[in-house]
């Protein structure tokens, strides 16, 4: 039974997430150096310099947002097994919370560090009385993902519970 409602949410949590591979996820521009976060790379707008990062810098970030995408779409296909199922999901919504820590723990303080100003997202919703500025790419890209993926474990249980009244009736 591959068309459940859970299906929907796992396959629109995947595709969405699936867009922070395209996007630039924060700009650090400062005195210093001027950096670009991608989910693959960091990129200094500053020709012929030299970043002392290693390639493998984003890597827990890339690694992350590859394993939540992938098990989203393995994860469709597990519908004979909910209990397998539902762990999985679980298990992406704590992936997703700490992608999200990571990158503002520890992303954003080498970074800032290294270019000397602040961060700042290039897709960002800034809210003009305050020149807040809201990361979405960053913080709703997963948010939104994460609240598909709760919506997909309520269909899980839900199934589980109508499959355990069934079998009690029998």
């Amino acid at each position: 039974m591959i068309q459940r409602k859970q299906s929907i949410f796992l396959f629109l949590a995947a595709a969405i997430l699936s867009v922070t591979y395209f996007f630039p996820i924060a700009n650090f521009i400062g005195e210093t150096n001027s950096l670009v976060l991608y989910l693959y790379s960091v990129v200094s707008l500053v020709p012929d310099s030299v970043l002392p990062l290693s390639p493998y810098f984003v890597l827990p970030l890339f690694s992350l947002v590859t394993l939540v995408t992938i098990l989203a779409i393995v994860t469709i296909f597990l519908f004979k097994n909910r209990r397998v199922q539902l762990f999985l999901v679980r298990f992406m919504l704590l992936l997703l919370l700490l992608y999200i820590g990571l990158f503002f723990f520890y992303y954003v303080e080498i970074l800032e560090n290294m270019s000397g100003g602040i961060a700042s997202y290039p897709y960002g919703l800034t809210i003009p009385s305050n020149m807040i500025q809201i990361p979405t790419i960053i913080f709703m890209v997963p948010l939104t993902s994460a609240i598909l993926l709760f919506m997909a474990s309520r269909g899980i249980i839900s199934d589980e519970k109508l499959v355990r009244s069934i079998d009690r009736l029998r």
